[in-house]
């Protein structure tokens, strides 16, 4: 009886690793979207924001005129609103 349930507790140890495993790779193609989108929103554009975003990461956008003016720009409440960075 004793081998029994120590084969039981194995596969139970077995099943929950493979759970965590597959846990594990699902939240590291989460993290890697997340990252390249992190990495696309640093570039920085030549015109001013109009659109309405679709996704969260959308609603932040990054100008620079093209000599001195570098502006976040950030969509809350249905506009777009941008501090100066220096």
């Amino acid at each position: 009886m004793d081998k029994q349930k120590n084969k039981f507790k194995i596969n139970e140890v077995k099943q929950n690793k493979i759970a965590d495993d597959i846990l594990f790779t699902q939240n590291i193609k989460k993290n890697n979207i997340i990252t390249k989108e992190l990495r696309e929103i640093l570039k920085t554009n030549s015109e001013t924001p109009t659109h309405t975003p679709n996704k969260f990461i959308d609603c932040f956008y990054l100008y620079y005129d093209g000599s001195t003016t570098y502006r976040l720009y950030i969509y809350i409440n249905q506009e777009w609103k941008y501090i100066n960075l220096s």
